[in-house]
């Protein structure tokens, strides 16, 4: 057997805990569509009335004037 003297040093291994944790904190916002349509599967809600009442919804928002 073959010895091998490898590290990580601290900066190395700082950037790749980062990535992890990076990785992990925008997997959830990447995918919310897809968690969202999953959650409301699992509860028995219908997908389409929650679309539409979303869309109605940014529709009557994005209508509204600008200032004061």
């Amino acid at each position: 057997m073959e010895l091998v003297f490898a590290y990580i040093d601290p900066g190395s291994g700082s950037l790749v805990i980062q990535a992890l944790i990076a990785g992990l904190v925008a997997a959830p916002i990447f995918f919310r569509k897809q968690i969202s349509r999953f959650v409301n599967t699992v509860r028995g809600g219908d997908t389409a009335t929650a679309t539409e009442s979303n869309a109605s919804t940014s529709a009557k928002t994005d209508d509204t004037p600008q200032g004061g």
